[in-house]
């Protein structure tokens, strides 16, 4: 079995030859230093680990670029925000659709061709935020959080100006990789809104975008932190569902499989076993997973971009456990 075939035999669930694997993470300063730059440290990273899916991984804030989000990278090469593009409340009238001929959309676009014309035949994933998680890079989320209640009218128009922007980017996308990673960030969580709050401003927004991936063969939903809606949001029309199932509140992944049998589950490694020196961690992770999933629908990888600290040799680890079965 090559990639493309495992993960997508992984998802429906077929027997594979192994469990396939993957680990995304942010590549400091190579982000900012332009597409070929990028798709050739993620070239770099899939072929020393070995990896199943390439979730390609931007700089976070390309979303916001077009409305006027700026971003500096210090000294250590991370980025470090200069200004949003809503400073005030009446800034949200200016938060209109943008169109795919946009910088930073021809730079991930550019990229991930890069990516594919290398890598023909393992699945490749163009990440996108949740609507509500543009606006955080656009706005800051205390504003965000602070307008929902006080101008929600204002925010909704932003988040349809945003969603059909990132509908046209995801339909550009499907004619380059596989499909989107639409990310939740921060928001599709219970200590951020109320399931019927993000009903209200998430959802609407986030089928809005992955309507633009509809021709997509492998669009992936993920739903970050603690206390998530993994369950309530799986019903996206999404092949795979990609979370933390060792965080607090969360499904494990046999929870998960009980309860959405037609989903593939994305997760199980915690980030100590991928920067702790001790490798049993990763092998034990890899064992707790197999017996959870009976490697069936399952895709194992970290609950979340991994740490820039991560190991090699711990990556390597947690793949040849699963490998060895």
């Amino acid at each position: 079995m090559n990639s493309f075939e495992r993960v997508t035999a992984a998802f429906s669930g077929h027997a594979v030859d192994r469990v396939p694997f993957a680990v995304w993470r942010h590549f400091y300063p190579d982000e900012n230093e332009g597409a070929a730059k990028l798709a050739e440290t993620t070239i770099a990273f899939t072929k020393r680990h070995q990896l199943d899916l390439i979730k390609y991984n931007p700089r976070a804030h390309y979303h916001a670029e077009p409305w006027g989000t700026r971003y500096r990278y210090g000294k250590d090469g991370r980025p470090v925000l200069d200004r949003y593009a809503v400073r005030k409340p009446e800034d949200w009238g200016r938060i209109g659709r943008k169109s795919v001929r946009e910088p930073a959309f021809q730079e991930l676009l550019h990229g991930m061709r890069l990516v594919r014309r290398v890598l023909p035949d393992t699945p490749l994933l163009a990440t996108i935020f949740t609507p509500l998680g543009v606006l955080e890079r656009i706005a800051g989320k205390e504003r965000v959080l602070l307008d929902i209640e006080r101008r929600p009218d204002e925010v909704l128009a932003a988040l349809a100006a945003v969603a059909e922007t990132f509908a046209a980017l995801a339909a550009a996308c499907a004619q380059v990789c596989d499909g989107v990673f639409l990310a939740t960030t921060s928001w599709a969580r219970r200590d951020t809104l109320a399931a019927g709050t993000y009903r209200r401003f998430g959802t609407p927004f986030d089928l809005g975008v992955l309507a633009g991936a509809r021709r997509a063969s492998l669009n992936v939903l993920h739903v970050c932190g603690p206390g998530s809606y993994v369950i309530d949001l799986a019903r996206y029309p999404v092949s795979a569902v990609s979370w933390n199932p060792r965080l607090g509140g969360n499904p494990s992944l046999a929870a998960f499989i009980a309860a959405v049998p037609d989903r593939g589950a994305i997760g199980g490694f915690s980030d100590d076993a991928f920067t702790a020196g001790d490798l049993a961690i990763p092998r034990r992770e890899a064992a707790e997973g197999v017996a959870q999933t009976g490697a069936r629908r399952w895709l194992a990888a970290g609950g979340c971009t991994i740490p820039v600290t991560s190991r090699p040799e711990a990556i390597d680890a947690a793949r040849d456990a699963l490998a060895a079965g």
